[in-house]
């Protein structure tokens, strides 16, 4: 009898997938040769500056990396115990000098609340007036304000949480715009959180870039910010010196 051996065929699929691959590698190799000839003729810089970068990358991805572990130190417990008794916590609050301490003992402590009145908790206990306050008009000893507050912050919270700009502003404060600019005679006013931002704001509203601005140089450190915001022409003169002022207006 007659012995017949088969061979199995490769699949059809399996050699156009081989053509393909080999045709897509053939293509990409010529691509990558005419990229690095025609990069060689117009920029050998670039070709050089390229292969470098090539070559660290190769270096970075082969090259050994640090493993933290390997470097761990295990502490018996007798160790950890003769750490703990040589450590000293280094003082929450330093210590006061001694200047630092004649001037607290010189401060002027009050007895009672802050207001344009106070009682003093050293010496005699006198009554006197306080100019260091910015409680000027004595409104936070004042009953009926305290109870508004109160209301006001059950219905309104402790404050805005941001500027008048973004979501800052509230009914109360538009309408305090609409008394206070009835009141001063025009149409609108504006209210902001503090004096910073007020020079902040409309100092670089109204002085633009070519604009001149002629200002003391001795003005608050906002002011000044504000200036250079608003990238104006600016001319300073000597502090509360009006000959200065007038040699900088003629000049």
């Amino acid at each position: 009898m007659e012995s017949v051996i088969s061979t199995p065929l490769p699949a059809t699929d399996d050699v156009s997938q081989r053509g393909l691959l080999r045709t897509a590698w053939d293509i990409s190799f010529r691509i990558v040769i005419r990229y690095i000839k025609n990069s060689y003729k117009d920029d050998p810089f670039r070709t050089f500056l390229e292969a470098c970068l090539v070559g660290f990358i190769i270096w970075y991805m082969t090259k050994q990396k640090y493993n933290i572990g390997t470097n761990e130190v295990v502490l018996t417990t007798k160790e950890i115990d003769e750490l703990c008794e040589d450590w000293k916590p280094e003082p929450l609050v330093p210590e006061l000098t001694e200047f630092e301490r004649e001037t607290l003992d010189k401060a002027v402590m009050i007895d009672g609340p802050n207001g344009i009145r106070v009682k003093l908790a050293s010496g005699s206990g006198k009554q006197v007036l306080n100019f260091a306050s910015y409680n000027f008009l004595g409104f936070i000893n004042s009953p009926d304000i305290e109870k508004r507050a109160q209301e006001m912050l059950r219905k309104y919270g402790v404050g805005s949480c941001g500027p008048p700009g973004f979501y800052g502003t509230l009914d109360v404060h538009m309408e305090l715009e609409k008394q206070l600019a009835a009141f001063v005679g025009h149409s609108a006013a504006i209210l902001y959180s503090q004096a910073f931002t007020t020079t902040l704001s409309v100092i670089p509203c109204f002085s633009k870039r070519g604009d001149i601005i002629v200002a003391d140089e001795g003005v608050s450190f906002s002011l000044q910010q504000a200036i250079m915001l608003s990238r104006s022409k600016v001319y300073w003169y000597k502090h509360n010196d009006m000959t200065d002022l007038e040699r900088v207006l003629a000049e």
